[in-house]
């Protein structure tokens, strides 16, 4: 047997064994909202917030072979454009993240309801960029850490899952640029296994909050330029915390803030109430600051 036709039927394999686990998503009216993937035998259903955010507390779910039913919604996360929904039967099949994180240049495969009709659809390609930062019209803030998939990605994929080789969600997809062709993005299936589970227990993600804005600045540090986070918004309670416009935040909790997702990693629903150590570049000296982090409003 030739190594094209051994690849080509274990890809088809592959697809045959995820593709149960692949819901079609509508709102109430029928029309076509997105994708979406079962993560256990309970019946929950991982999706993109921007999919079913401006639905009531259902949408239609439709998987393959088997009669439409509700999906409850659980929770939302604007922040990282996540979802969780249920469903009221839920079948047998489901997937799993995977542990380890997406490799640059490594196979992947898109797989939803692109265009919204086009179910059962598969597109082929590989994780083209890592680290990036998207902005997406839904959400109020970048989403952080997605990857780059130069599989086909389009309106209806949305909240869809990206495999691996093996059959493991390694994203989520998310957007793709309009203005390109196959630049396509998905959040990571590690932003998904620390959010998912607030969702399913609480219905949200609580953050912490430090009461500042940041923005990414280049700065020289110790001899060396490094990329940092900038303060460039302070509330009055950053303000009695010693905050001040223009501090750039070098390390947070001993760890270097090169992103803003070095931020939140340190400010989950366990920092609420609890000092964090900071490390600031303040006109030229560095500063050693110690604040409480607080929770924001909901």
């Amino acid at each position: 047997m030739s190594l094209l036709r051994q690849f080509s039927d274990d890809l088809t394999r592959l697809i045959a064994g995820v593709l149960p686990s692949v819901v079609a998503l509508s709102d109430a009216d029928s029309h076509s909202a997105g994708s979406g993937f079962l993560i256990d035998a309970s019946g929950h259903v991982v999706t993109n917030y921007h999919v079913v955010a401006e639905s009531e507390k259902t949408v239609r779910a439709s998987l393959p072979g088997l009669p439409d039913q509700d999906a409850v919604i659980l929770g939302l996360d604007q922040f990282t454009d996540l979802a969780v929904l249920r469903l009221e039967t839920p079948p047998r099949d489901f997937v799993r993240f995977r542990d380890d994180p997406p490799r640059l240049g490594e196979l992947c495969f898109a797989v939803g309801s692109p265009l919204g009709y086009l179910t059962e659809s598969v597109s082929i390609g590989i994780v083209s960029g890592l680290a990036r930062t998207i902005n997406h019209q839904m959400t109020t803030r970048p989403i952080e850490r997605c990857i780059q998939v130069d599989a086909a990605i389009n309106p209806g994929n949305s909240g869809g899952p990206v495999f691996d080789a093996d059959g493991l969600v390694i994203g989520i997809a998310t957007a793709a640029r309009g203005d390109a062709d196959n630049v396509g993005f998905a959040v990571t299936a590690a932003t998904a296994r620390n959010v998912v589970p607030e969702l399913i227990e609480h219905g949200r993600v609580v953050r912490a909050s430090l009461g500042i804005g940041v923005a990414p600045r280049t700065v020289e540090v110790r001899g060396h330029e490094v990329p940092r986070q900038a303060v460039v918004k302070v509330s009055a309670r950053a303000a009695r915390s010693g905050f001040l416009m223009g501090d750039v935040i070098l390390t947070i909790q001993g760890t270097d803030a090169d992103e803003r997702a070095d931020l939140y990693d340190h400010l989950g629903r366990d920092s609420i109430g609890k000092p964090i150590d900071l490390e600031l570049l303040r006109d030229g000296e560095i500063v050693r600051l110690t604040v409480t982090a607080d929770a924001p409003p909901a």
